[in-house]
This record gives structure tokens, sequence and C-alpha cells, in this order.
């Protein structure tokens, strides 16, 4: 993958660092809202760059990278839309009136 989707990236790191429990892959997919084909290609891209990892179990956890990795993205994104809120979700930014 040469250019991830930054939205995309944002949502699966979202999911993977808002879970109560490692999820599955889909569990992972739908609440990132992404199809299957998608989901491969971007867990390839996060664990090929120490983003993720998936068990043996076939679940998925963030490295301390890949939280930092959320943490920046969704901080920048927030600031780039002008969302005073850092609370809100990757998935809302961008859209009209997100945040207020």
């Amino acid at each position: 993958m040469d250019r991830p989707d930054l939205f995309v990236l944002g949502r699966l790191l979202e999911g993977l660092a808002l879970a109560a429990e490692p999820p599955l892959r889909t569990q992972l997919q739908q609440r990132a809202g992404v199809n299957y084909t998608m989901l491969e290609r971007y867990l390839e891209f996060l664990t090929g760059h120490g983003l993720a990892l998936l068990d043996g179990d076939g679940r998925l956890s963030l490295t301390p990278k890949g939280v930092e990795a959320y943490r920046f993205l969704s901080v920048s994104l927030a600031q780039i839309f002008d969302v005073p809120n850092q609370g809100t979700p990757l998935r809302e930014l961008g859209r009209p009136g997100a945040g207020r």
C-alpha cells in the first residue's frame, strides 16, 4: 500500500485503541466500517509497520507505536477540522458539525 487513507487508518487504530479487549478481525471490520478486502490490506500495513499485532487466536492489539500513532492522528485530524472536542470519534471528523 503506497498511501493509506488516513481516515480508514485512523478508524482501524481507533477500533483497536478503544476496544475493551483485543477484537477479532470481523469485530474490527464492523467497528471501522470497512469491507473484508480493505481490512486485510490495512492489517497488512498496520502489522508491517509495527502498529498492530495479530495473536495466535486471531485477536488484534495495538503496539506502543500504534497507540502513539492513534493519538497523533486523532489530535492532528481534530485540529485540521477545527474540532474542539478531542473525544470526537475519527469516523465523525470531516462531517458538518462534527464535535460541536
